[in-house]
């Protein structure tokens, strides 16, 4: 399978239409499941200090690619949907160092404030 990655920039009406054309060889119900998607891709490329790319898969689906526009090796969240488009499930491949007692607690640390994030984010119904 091959992808395509672009890179997302410009006002919001810009970033809108260049995922209308990006998202435009996708089945109807794909480019219906992604809305909410490229909705997320806009309001994430609104943040200066994010490079967000729309990812798309021999033009049968799409992700989003995240990563800080100041630290470009740092590995980047990937942003994939449900079938339905209703939810978003985010992916971070972050490799941590655990060599020694001091990288085991900044490891410890690092995934307890992570799970804190996503406990005081959660949607609530």
């Amino acid at each position: 399978m091959t992808a395509r990655r672009d890179l997302l920039s410009g006002s919001s009406d810009e970033v809108s239409a260049r995922l209308e054309e990006l998202s435009r060889e996708l089945s109807q119900s794909e480019h219906a499941a992604g809305t909410r998607l490229r909705l997320l891709a806009v309001e994430l490329a609104k943040r200066p200090n994010l490079r967000v790319s729309m990812v798309t898969y021999d033009s049968e689906s799409q992700e989003l690619e995240v990563r800080f526009t100041d630290d470009p090796h740092c590995e980047p969240i990937i942003i994939d949907r449900d079938a339905g488009g209703e939810n978003c499930q985010i992916t971070w491949d972050r490799w941590l160092s655990i060599s020694n007692s001091r990288d085991i607690g900044t490891a410890a640390d690092m995934v307890a404030s992570v799970l804190n994030t996503c406990a005081r984010f959660v949607a609530r119904p």
